[in-house]
């Protein structure tokens, strides 16, 4: 019997998956109704194992660094966006402490134009016309080299006004530490 035993126990799992004969089926069942020991091996094998102890501890292990990852993406996120903000914020007072305007582009773009080039001047926009110049240049000088002259009666703070041959030009001008912006109207 004990022989027997052995041997229905290596072909339970055959028999389970209808992988033997005929005979051999027959076999393994007339065993079966007729021993108690190997019916309660068969019933263990019909049952779903019970995952090990570290199975269940490495699936905690993974779904706890899931989260963390995903936790840590968001922060990530979170301080990159502060960071730029950051940047962005010391950029315009920055600009504004140093042009006089809280637009660092514009600001950078019209100190690069004067300060790369021979001129003392340069023209940074056709439409409307706008030339950034060095802060120590007159705004006369450049308009006298285009040919225009000063009219001091319709001249108004910043805004001045400028004729050659009857065509008057109104330009605002205004000027910072950094650059004068002449802007015409």
């Amino acid at each position: 019997m004990k022989n027997e035993c052995s041997i229905v126990g290596d072909l339970l799992a055959l028999w389970m998956d209808g992988l033997v004969s005929e005979d051999t089926a027959a076999f393994v069942e007339e065993h079966l109704a007729r021993c108690a020991a190997c019916r309660a091996r068969l019933e263990q094998l019909r049952a779903p194992a019970a995952p090990p102890e570290t199975v269940q501890e490495e699936r905690a292990f993974y779904a706890f660094a899931a989260r963390w990852k995903k936790k840590r993406r968001r922060v990530l996120a979170a301080f990159v966006a502060l960071s730029l903000a950051a940047a962005m914020l010391a950029a315009c007072l920055f600009s504004l402490l140093t042009f006089g305007t809280a637009n660092f582009a514009s600001a950078a773009w019209g100190l690069a134009q004067v300060t790369f080039l021979e001129e003392p001047w340069a023209e940074v926009s056709a439409a409307p016309k706008v030339v950034l110049a060095a802060p120590e240049t007159d705004i006369t000088n450049y308009m006298a080299g285009r040919g225009f002259a000063e009219n001091e009666q319709e001249r108004m703070s910043a805004l001045r006004v400028f004729e050659k041959d009857g065509v008057q030009e109104h330009v605002l001008c205004g000027v910072n530490r950094s650059f004068a912006r002449w802007v015409w109207q």
